[in-house]
């Protein structure tokens, strides 16, 4: 019996998780680590991610948008334009927030209610990918979107 490439993939990413509320954050840390992906750090907010980031280097970092503050689409801009980013997942339910977060650099957008198993596909397809696409991911449907734009 050979090893899933798909988790051992994800067992050599690093991934930070950001977001303001503490039981979402620890929510995703778990799935990710249940599913085999290592998660170095988590932050609270968009200050505290890019220190982490500068402090970590990890190669992932799963991005809440709507954070007070500095929020989710400043943090990414100014991660990307770090040399050597990660890649940038980000999470909302704001078709808006996810536009501007893709022309911020975001690599990936999952909807933050999507099935966990989502969010691990993305981490894996960022992981073993270029920093040179970015695209949405986990939308359902266009009228979801639209809806919680509201």
């Amino acid at each position: 019996m050979g090893i899933d490439r798909g988790l051992a993939l994800a067992a050599d990413v690093t991934v930070v998780v950001v977001d303001d509320h503490a039981g979402f954050r620890a929510a995703l840390k778990m799935a990710l680590e249940a599913n085999g992906v290592r998660v170095v750090g988590s932050a609270d907010g968009g200050e505290a991610a890019i220190a982490m980031v500068g402090e970590l280097e990890p190669d992932v970092v799963v991005m809440d948008l709507a954070m007070p503050g500095m929020n989710g689409v400043q943090a990414t801009r100014a991660i990307v334009a770090r040399p050597r980013p990660p890649a940038v997942i980000a999470l909302s339910g704001s078709r808006e927030l996810m536009r501007e977060a893709v022309a911020a650099g975001a690599r990936l957008t999952v909807l933050k209610d999507a099935d966990p198993l989502q969010l691990i596909s993305a981490v894996r397809s960022v992981a073993g990918s270029d920093n040179s696409e970015s695209r949405p991911m986990g939308v359902t449907s266009e009228a979801k979107l639209a809806s919680n734009d509201e």
